[in-house]
């Protein structure tokens, strides 16, 4: 326990997180990055859509969430998420090996960040329902809501009742006493603190941003505007909420086979 501590508070070195979905022998490679307060759990709909001898499919839960290592000293910064998928992948793959990313809400920030630190290893990305915040926008609904849920305290047991009976619609939440520091800290240290409206203005991938048309946890303004921006962005809709649905794997299914 003591060396873990050295070896990660001090050392700064990343975790390696707990691996869930490893199926697959393909030459292509994808990653599935889930979102707050969630798991690889809520990609299981897609992962059954893939072939194992033309795919392999990986995700990992995330640090703080899952089986994942859950530190009371991390920041859960996008930095410390994206460093720690970054180190798992490269524990079990060769350096020439790309990867398609796929990022689901808080996960879109962590892939973005993984696709601009990391382009050698990205051959694209795919942003499904990204919460993308615009920092100049002092009166956004968005940003003051996710604000909102950070401020929370893990005792306000009606929010995690409420959260986790409707976790199906809400894109898979779960919170307990034991995730609500990771969620805190994500919100604020993570969604609230992206940088990833300027990262997708430059980066070099190309990048696919997916919303849902009745999903309110994201703003779809700055994605249009991005898209007029940076030719390598598209941009493009699901008649859904903010979740991971059979219908919806599907049209990602296709997605990926055209890349």
């Amino acid at each position: 326990m003591v060396l873990d501590t050295v070896w990660h508070r001090y050392l700064k070195r990343p975790y390696r997180l707990e691996k869930v979905v490893d199926i697959g022998n393909g030459p292509i490679n994808v990653v599935l990055i889930h979102g707050l307060a969630s798991s690889s759990k809520i990609w299981t709909p897609l992962v059954k859509l893939f072939e194992s001898e033309k795919y392999r499919v990986r995700s990992y839960d995330l640090l703080g969430f899952g089986v994942s290592p859950k530190p009371g000293y991390a920041k859960y910064s996008t930095k410390e998420h994206a460093k720690a998928i970054m180190h798992s992948l490269s524990k079990e793959s060769a350096k020439s090996e790309q990867f398609i990313f796929i990022g689901h809400s808080m996960g879109c920030i962590i892939t973005t960040y993984i696709a601009c630190k990391w382009p050698d290893k990205v051959r694209a990305a795919v942003l499904y329902k990204p919460p993308l915040l615009d920092f100049d926008e002092k009166r956004s609904l968005h940003k003051k809501f996710y604000k909102y849920l950070a401020g929370k305290p893990p005792t306000l047991s009606t929010y995690a009742k409420v959260s986790n009976k409707f976790s199906n619609k809400l894109g898979g939440f779960k919170t307990d006493e034991e995730s609500w520091l990771p969620i805190e800290h994500s919100l604020n240290n993570t969604i609230l603190a992206q940088e990833t409206l300027s990262q997708l203005e430059i980066i070099s991938k190309p990048v696919h941003i997916i919303y849902g048309r009745f999903d309110f946890f994201v703003s779809k303004v700055k994605a249009k505007k991005l898209a007029q921006i940076n030719p390598r962005l598209k941009l493009d809709y699901v008649p859904e909420m903010h979740d991971v649905k059979p219908k919806s794997s599907r049209y990602l299914k296709k997605l990926i086979e055209e890349l």
